[in-house]
């Protein structure tokens, strides 16, 4: 399936949550149009399955910081094993830990 037919409602109805949720008098906001977007060529795409999470959320962590080195379109299946890892830790040591033995 395209990922088109997926993205279309979402991009149809991000406008009306901006104008209902921000103060988008003061953003780069254009009215009641549907959003566009366009994938990135060259892009890791997860084809081993499973919970893409923190592969999508290290995306959004590159993408806000400039998309810095190494770049999102040069990782590979063992960075992405090191994310999830690093994923995970930082799940248990923020949550886990805290819950069980209280905040240090």
């Amino acid at each position: 399936m395209s990922v088109g037919r997926f993205m279309a409602p979402v991009l149809k109805s991000l406008p009306y949550f901006v104008k209902k949720a921000a103060n988008y008098h003061i953003a780069q906001f254009c009215g009641l149009e549907p959003f566009q977007w366009h994938r990135i060529q060259d892009l890791y795409i997860n084809e081993r399955g499973g919970d893409s999470g923190p592969v999508t959320a290290k995306f959004l962590e590159m993408h806000v910081h400039g998309d810095p080195e190494p770049n999102m379109s040069s990782i590979t299946y063992r960075e992405v094993d090191e994310i999830r890892k690093q994923y995970a830790l930082n799940i248990y040591k923020t949550i886990v830990m805290p819950a069980y033995y209280g905040r240090a």
